[in-house]
């Protein structure tokens, strides 16, 4: 006659060496965290420039992302099918620069963050140079500064024909 708790022990362990072979689970990662790795590692590229555009200053980032609407640039968007991904970056260079360098300079960079962050590299990157911003303007804005609008003086001719009204007639 056979112990039927070392039958049970055995059966039970295993049990538990099969599950460890067995996969825990799958880890998924979101398109709109590939998306901020992607635009991040853009911007460190030298030449890009970050661009706030009207509506993304108004409404925010996340309804902007909601909407589908940015004008924030560097904007990236995520083609995933399965686990091969394709991206779309859509970016601001200051200008004069070399466009192709930069441009491979960012897929390059884009890729290897990719990599390191969520394990798999793009099958492709394309890149759409959206706005070129001269050089100056971009050191100002570096060093905080902001342009205001001119002030201009009212045309004479305007304050000329209010003075010549006749209340008179």
């Amino acid at each position: 006659m056979v112990d039927e708790t070392l039958v049970e022990d055995r059966a039970v362990e295993g049990d538990a060496a099969s599950a460890s072979t067995r996969p825990a689970g799958a880890l998924v990662i979101a398109d709109r965290v590939v998306r901020r790795i992607a635009e991040r590692a853009a911007l460190n590229v030298a030449g890009v420039v970050r661009q706030q555009g009207t509506v993304g200053a108004v409404l925010g980032s996340s309804a902007t992302d909601l909407l589908g609407i940015s004008t924030d640039l560097p904007h990236a968007n995520v083609d995933a099918a399965g686990t091969a991904r394709r991206l779309s970056l859509t970016v601001a260079l200051e200008w004069p620069s070399a466009v192709t360098r930069v441009c491979q300079q960012i897929r390059e960079s884009v890729a290897n963050e990719l990599e390191q962050y969520v394990g798999d590299r793009p099958l492709r990157v394309d890149i759409t140079v959206r706005q070129f911003i001269p050089r100056d303007e971009v050191t100002r804005r570096k060093q905080g500064l902001i342009d205001l609008p001119s002030v201009t003086a009212e045309p004479e001719s305007a304050t000329a024909s209010e003075d010549t009204h006749d209340l008179d007639k």
